[in-house]
């Protein structure tokens, strides 16, 4: 007679091992034996199928817990709506939120060792139903009347995932990014968040502090969500780094955003290096090139200022992306004429001395017209006198010529239209001829 027991753990589908016990009655003493089977192969398949099961009951209980965050964040208000990013109680539930998402990544990449681009990027469609948008009638995009998560994930390094996770009821946008990698014990967890390091920051407003904005029009108008995550060339220790480029979520046509790259040690991600730039909205390219990263940008002027969806005044900023250190080479004006002559107004109008850069001609010319500026400007204003006043928006700027001895350029302004000639001493520009229309 044979008989089989079959262990089994409780709350486990399959056996985790198995005993043949052969009781033979022909004799007079019974012979017992036991045999362990321990087919490596079988194992392997039940192994893998109990491990499936069990994150797909994970899977569910997140998608759960997860949907007990939305439902909360789209409760009706007062005023008929679910609740703004800035409102008391979303600090909270933005916060269980991304944990939630953080376990499911991680369960994610332990189901998809290998995942592909577009599963990378799909990483959240089934974390959470889809809402239900309707077509703005506005333009071409659908309006949403409940809080959205949308998310992607990248490779960076061996096992190694940057998990970027958003939430919005339309505008603004607010998100994370998220390390997920494996831990002492080689399994996938959720091992370091943004957004803790950025509570930190946030009292005194730094950058990083950014990244715990909520608010729409404050800190520099509005909450960050990221744009690109990249992976970069290994530091010389070996350690995996990555970029962000992130963006404010906020009105206008010009943008915020924020550039950050930081190294991977294991437990925690180390910032190697931050700033801001501004972008004119569908405009300007992005593009990382071996090691050498350029950004085109949407540069200041102190004395003109450009509409919010116009790309001017133009620079390309350019860092070097080096195995042992992080290298800001700057920002070089397209146009380099405009902040020349901005250079020129200031000095001017603060009553600096000019002979370095212009001919006397030249600047009392553009003195003047500022003068006239004022002057319009004191008879509309009841409150301020102006003695001298610049010349509102940038319409364009037209490059006539330019050599290595110097050059023409036309700047058109709302209150003047100028012509400039300059040319070169000692490898700076000077202004030696001016026409005002």
């Amino acid at each position: 007679m044979t008989i089989y027991l079959q262990f089994i753990k409780p709350g486990l589908k399959y056996p985790m091992f198995s005993i043949v016990l052969c009781l033979t009655a022909y004799f007079p003493s019974s012979c017992l034996f036991a045999s362990i089977l321990l087919s490596s192969e079988q194992d392997s398949q039940e192994n893998a199928i109990l491990q499936s099961d069990q994150y797909t009951i994970l899977g569910e209980q997140l998608r759960i817990k997860h949907k007990a965050v939305l439902d909360e964040m789209n409760k009706i208000g007062p005023d008929g709506n679910p609740a703004q990013l800035d409102d008391p109680k979303m600090p909270a539930l933005l916060k269980r939120g991304w944990e939630l998402a953080g376990k499911w990544a991680a369960a994610y990449f332990e189901t998809h060792p290998r995942p592909s681009d577009d599963e990378l990027n799909s990483i959240f469609e089934e974390f959470a139903e889809k809402p239900k948008g309707e077509k703005s009638k506005y333009g071409d995009f659908f309006e949403y009347h409940e809080y959205v998560i949308n998310g992607r994930a990248v490779k960076v390094g061996s096992d190694i995932y940057v998990v970027t996770s958003s939430y919005a009821l339309n505008f603004p946008e607010t998100a994370t990014f998220i390390i997920v990698a494996r831990d002492h014990e080689g399994r996938f967890q959720s091992l370091w968040n943004i957004k803790d390091l950025a509570e930190e920051h946030y009292a005194s407003r730094d950058e990083i502090g950014r990244w715990a904005h909520l608010t729409r029009r404050a800190y520099y108008n509005g909450p960050l969500t990221v744009n690109k995550i990249l992976p970069i060339q290994p530091a010389l220790n070996g350690h995996a780094r990555f970029l962000i480029d992130a963006y404010q979520s906020a009105d206008g046509g010009t943008a915020l955003a924020q550039l950050s790259i930081w190294e991977w040690d294991g437990s925690e991600a180390k910032l190697l290096f931050i700033d801001t730039y501004n972008f004119a909205i569908d405009s300007g390219e992005f593009e990382l090139t071996g090691n050498k990263l350029t950004i085109d940008t949407k540069e200041d002027l102190r004395t003109v200022y450009s509409c919010g969806m116009c790309p001017e005044p133009r620079a390309t900023w350019t860092v070097l992306i080096l195995p042992d250190q992080i290298r800001d080479m700057g920002r070089v004006f397209k146009q380099p004429e405009l902040k020349w002559a901005d250079e020129l107004f200031s000095k001017i109008l603060d009553r600096e001395d000019t002979v370095s850069i212009a001919t006397p001609k030249v600047a009392k010319a553009i003195k003047v017209r500022m003068e006239e500026i004022g002057r319009e400007y004191s008879k509309v204003s009841q409150s301020k006198k102006y003695e001298l006043s610049t010349f509102g928006m940038l319409e364009k700027c037209r490059i006539i010529h330019r050599d290595k001895t110097g050059g023409e350029f036309d700047l058109s302004m709302d209150e003047a239209e100028m012509r400039f000639k300059y040319s070169f001493r000692k490898g700076k520009p000077f202004f030696t001829s001016l026409r005002i229309q």
